[in-house]
Parts: structure tokens; C-alpha cells; sequence
């Protein structure tokens, strides 16, 4: 059996070519997503002991300061229920923090959507190009009155090559998918803990 060529793949069928873009524009989406929750979505532990240890000592501005020198959202969130505390009004605290943690899913969950659209409709697309190349070898088939049951069989595996292809893509998107969902809720989760905690140990004035 010959081999194909990556051009002789992509010349199978037109869906080929349309997966080709779309993974490379879940490639470019994914590295921007990796880099984004990196750099925004960071859960650091150390620096909520930190704050946690100046709020029960009684050291607010010291927590404030704290909370304003780390990265990220989390970090963002944390310095604006400090700064809402002045008040000493629980409910000023937890109306920050619910405006925080909307704003953190949305910024974090932005164009997620598109590996779940891809994980979709990327096994549709193959499929689609499976039965159009299968349609073309019965008309080659039926055009050519010499020609045996060899030429549909190598007409039907070329077009196979669109659906595994659009398999790979969608279980790729899948699994990105999933990857960051799952990012998405422990940030999530750390931040309501986080916040809550602080919120409590401010209206009790000590540790809980």
C-alpha cells in the first residue's frame, strides 16, 4: 500500500485542510490559555498564611500590603476584601468577594468554549469528509468500467483519513477541555476559601 504524504493527506478531501486550521487555532488558543492561568490563575498558599498570620496579630494595613505584593487574580481578589474591611460590615466583604469571583471565572474561562465546540464538531467534520471521499471512489469506480473492487478500497481508506483525523482533533479538544475546566474550579474554590476565611477572622477578630 502507498504511503501518503502529508500533502497527498490533505489533498483527500476539503475537510482536511479545515481541520488543519482549526487545531492549529486550538494550538494557539491553548498556549494562550496555559500562559494566562499561569500567570493569573496562581494559587499561592503561602502568601494567604502570610495574610492570615498579620490579620490575626491585629496587622491590617501589614495584610493589605501583603495581599497588594502578590500575582495574580487571586492575589487581586484577596487586597480588595482587605481594603473592603475597613468598613467591618461582613456583608461590604462578601459583596467584593462575589464581584471578585465573577470577575476571576470570567476572565478565566474566556474562549474555553471553543475546545468544547471543537471536541464537537471535529468528529461531524470527519465524518463529513469520510462520506465525500467514499461518494468520489464510487464515481471513479463506476467511470472507470475496468478497474476492480481495488480501486474503491483504496478510495474508501483515503477517505478515512478525514475521520480519524477529526477524531484526534476532537479528543484532543476534549481533553484540554477538561484540563482547564478543572484549573478553573480549584482557582475558583481557593478563592471563595480564601476569602471567606479572611472575611471571618476580620469580623471575629481571630483565627477560625
Amino acid at each position: 500500500m502507498e504511503t501518503l504524504s502529508l500533502f497527498g493527506i490533505l489533498k483527500i478531501s476539503l475537510v482536511i485542510p479545515v481541520l488543519l486550521l482549526m487545531s492549529i487555532l486550538m494550538v494557539a488558543v491553548f498556549i494562550e490559555r496555559l500562559l494566562f492561568f499561569s500567570r493569573m490563575g496562581k494559587i499561592d498558599p503561602f502568601l494567604f498564611k502570610r495574610i492570615k498570620d498579620f490579620l490575626i496579630a491585629g496587622k491590617l494595613k501589614e495584610a493589605e500590603v501583603a495581599a497588594s505584593q502578590g500575582k495574580g487574580l487571586i492575589a487581586e481578589s484577596l487586597e480588595a476584601v482587605l481594603v473592603a474591611s475597613h468598613s467591618r460590615e461582613r456583608s461590604e466583604m462578601d459583596h467584593v468577594l462575589t464581584l471578585y469571583f465573577q470577575r476571576t471565572q470570567s476572565m478565566l474561562s474566556r474562549r474555553l468554549g471553543l475546545f468544547g465546540t471543537l471536541s464537537f464538531i471535529s468528529p461531524l467534520l470527519g465524518l463529513l469528509g469520510t462520506v465525500l471521499g467514499v461518494m468520489t471512489a464510487f464515481r471513479n469506480l463506476a467511470g472507470a468500467q475496468s478497474s476492480g473492487p481495488g480501486v474503491v478500497a483504496a478510495g474508501i481508506s483515503e477517505a478515512l483519513y478525514a475521520t480519524a483525523a477529526g477524531i484526534f482533533v476532537a479528543v484532543t479538544a476534549a481533553l484540554i477541555y477538561n484540563y482547564f475546566n478543572f484549573k478553573l474550579k480549584h482557582v475558583l474554590n481557593s478563592l471563595n476559601i480564601f476569602g471567606q476565611e479572611i472575611a471571618l477572622i476580620v469580623t471575629l477578630g481571630r483565627d477560625v
